[in-house]
């Protein structure tokens, strides 16, 4: 717990002091001005970072903070929220039609035939 509680910090902190300017201009393009811009996406991050170290108790909402701290990364990088939706919705989309085929698969017991 103590572990999570430090990685999740050191996070936090890389996001408000380390990476400032790609943070605030994150929070910028999703609408935000001033200490929010800052604020709300390292604490987004941050709280992301300590539900994934969690490594024991895997489930939905860690797949939710890998698409948080994913979109992210990607509206940090292409600077274009329509992209990033776009690639969000298409990487979406395909892992659940991924998920879909392999669970018919499972239900099948696996043969070909």
């Amino acid at each position: 717990m103590l572990g999570r509680i430090a990685v999740a910090l050191l996070v936090y902190i890389l996001c408000i002091f380390h990476w400032q300017d790609t943070v605030t201009s994150v929070g910028q393009l999703l609408g935000l001005g001033g200490f929010w811009a800052l604020f709300i996406p390292s604490a987004l991050i941050g709280l992301s970072v300590y539900r994934i170290a969690d490594l024991d108790n895997w489930g939905i909402w860690d797949a939710a903070a890998m698409l948080t701290i994913g979109s992210f990364a990607m509206l940090a990088i292409t600077n274009n929220p329509e992209a990033t939706i776009f690639e969000l919705i298409k990487g979406v989309v395909s892992f659940s039609v991924a998920a879909i085929l392999a669970a018919l698969t499972l239900k099948r017991g696996g043969s070909s035939g």
